[in-house]
């Protein structure tokens, strides 16, 4: 639902650029994107219905309080119903640690065991659950068509940057002419390159680059950007997405190993700019 709500709600700020009116149709367009993304048995779906997932990235933060930036390397690992998060702190203010639901839930830091309640674990874990990094293009791929219509969006012609990237640039407007929605896609593509929309916190933006395929109607961007009022929140960079149980799966969920051992670093993600 929160992915729906943020799709349906799309703004995004144009920036006066080279215009072209070589441009598909909306209907052709939205089901373009779509199919882009996996199409509405892909996405999500699939993931759902992978044995175990893998996700390793970088991300780097603003904090909302002090304003400083803290970038640390994750690796989120489900398996059936268990789940663990790791948490290496690179650079900032924090300490590694590892959030686990397995046969319990508990939060290692330090090399001691703290347990804790489930649903806060739950919460933490939830956050960098794949499904919610990717919300919009999974979103898109699933239900493009009917998000994108029902914001009441037009295609806007065929841009084309100075350094010669193309998008097609889709508007919604309300009954006073006012933008109320934006979608930058890839002109050759199709892939959701920024997105941007108004929410209670003010305006919103995501940046999405450097897709991949995963699996088959499995493609995500490898790079995400998320931007609130003009000012980047956050940057994530993924080095690692599989959809099998790592080979260390045992010693994620036991207990009894505290040790926490180093993450791999992203390597050779591109600018989602």
């Amino acid at each position: 639902m929160l992915a729906r709500l943020a799709a349906v709600a799309l703004v995004l700020a144009a920036t006066p650029l080279a215009v072209s009116a070589s441009a598909p149709t909306l209907d052709a367009l939205v089901g373009r994107i779509s199919m882009s993304l996996g199409g509405p048995n892909g996405g999500a779906k699939i993931v759902d219905g992978a044995p175990a997932i893998e996700l390793v990235f970088r991300r780097t933060l603003k904090d909302s309080h002090s304003r400083d930036e803290i970038t640390a390397d994750h690796r989120y690992v489900e398996s059936g119903e268990r789940r663990r998060l790791d948490v290496r702190v690179i650079e900032g203010d924090g300490k590694d640690s590892a959030a686990v639901i397995g046969d319990g839930s508990w939060l290692i830091v330090d090399g001691a065991v703290h347990e804790v309640e489930p649903s806060a674990v739950s919460a933490q874990l939830g956050e960098f659950d794949p499904r919610r990094l990717w919300s919009v293009p999974f979103a898109l791929a699933s239900e493009g068509r009917e998000i994108l219509q029902a914001a009441s969006l037009e295609v806007e012609g065929r841009h084309e940057t100075d350094a010669g990237f193309a998008y097609l640039l889709l508007v919604g407007r309300n009954e006073e002419g006012e933008e109320t929605s934006r979608v930058e896609v890839d002109a050759e593509t199709y892939h959701p390159t920024k997105v941007q929309f108004l929410s209670s916190s003010g305006q919103v933006e995501y940046r999405y680059g450097d897709y991949r395929r995963v699996a088959d109607g499995l493609l995500v961007p490898f790079v995400r950007e998320f931007h609130r009022n003009g000012t980047r929140i956050s940057r994530t960079e993924v080095t690692r997405f599989k959809l099998v149980a790592p080979k260390d799966e045992a010693k994620l969920f036991d207990r009894a190993v505290t040790k926490l051992a180093p993450l791999p670093a992203p390597k050779g993600a591109t600018s989602p700019e």
